[in-house]
Parts: C-alpha cells; sequence; structure tokens
C-alpha cells in the first residue's frame, strides 16, 4: 500500500465544514481530497491554471449543462452576481474564455465568438451579471 499524507495547510474551520458537507453525502474526505488533487494535476498538465477551474465550475453550472443562448447566460449571470463584480467577471473570462468557450478579448470593452451560440450566451451572462452587452456580426462590446 503506497504511503498516505495527511497534513494539508486550510483553515480549520474551512476543514471541519468541508469534513461535515463531504461525510453528509456519504463520501470519505480522503477519497474527494484524492479526486480533487488528480483534476487538478491534469488541469496543470492541459495548460490551465488550477485556480481558474473554479471559474470555469461556477459558469459551467450556472449555464447547466448542454444549455446556451441568451435567456440561459441571463440567468446564469443573476446567479454568477454572488461570485463576480461585472469588472472581476470581464478579468475572468479573459482568462478562461478562449480555451473553455471559445471567446476571445479583442480590445478593453470587446470580445469575439464566432459561434453565435456561445455569443448571445455570454451577451446573456454579461446583461446578467450587471453590464451592457451588444453583438455587432462576432463581436461583443461591453459596458460595466
Amino acid at each position: 500500500m503506497p504511503p498516505k499524507y495527511a497534513r494539508i495547510a486550510v483553515e480549520r474551520s474551512l476543514a471541519d465544514e468541508f469534513f461535515l458537507k463531504v461525510r453528509k453525502i456519504g463520501r470519505k474526505p480522503s477519497e474527494v481530497v484524492s479526486a480533487v488533487f488528480s483534476a487538478v494535476l491534469d488541469a496543470i498538465e492541459h495548460g490551465y491554471d488550477p485556480l481558474d477551474m473554479i471559474h470555469i465550475c461556477r459558469i459551467a453550472r450556472s449555464i447547466g449543462p448542454g444549455r446556451g443562448g441568451y435567456e440561459v447566460g441571463l440567468n446564469a449571470g443573476v446567479l454568477l452576481r454572488a461570485y463576480y463584480t461585472p469588472k472581476e467577471f470581464v478579468d475572468v473570462l479573459t482568462r478562461i474564455g478562449p480555451q473553455v468557450m471559445g471567446i476571445y478579448r479583442v480590445g478593453p470593452n470587446t470580445f469575439r465568438a464566432s459561434d453565435a451560440q456561445i455569443r448571445e450566451t455570454v451577451k446573456g451572462i454579461f446583461t446578467g451579471i450587471g453590464c451592457k452587452a451588444e453583438a455587432q456580426g462576432e463581436f461583443l462590446t461591453v459596458t460595466c
């Protein structure tokens, strides 16, 4: 059996809450921590910043699997407002947009997406989060 490492530097209150919530859903904390570490290492190998995984998961959870369009984005934006200010979300989308959604920041307030559904979804997200977004062809102009 391989040796196990049992110390992780986190705040005690966070560790206690994690332990209780993981146990409540019927998982072993060590099983969850191992899976998370494995996913983080995999993300790093594929060029992702591990902290960006949190943003990717929040956005994906807010949109929902296989969904898209303006209304879906609008609802997701309202949910994402709990985590981000409009400016913070612009910065997050600048980092993860190209890899995850195929949307690129091409100017200070402009994003480009060739896929119309992605463009409409992101337009909805920006509107829901509190920005004004206008689509012009492949470009999305955002004012926050």
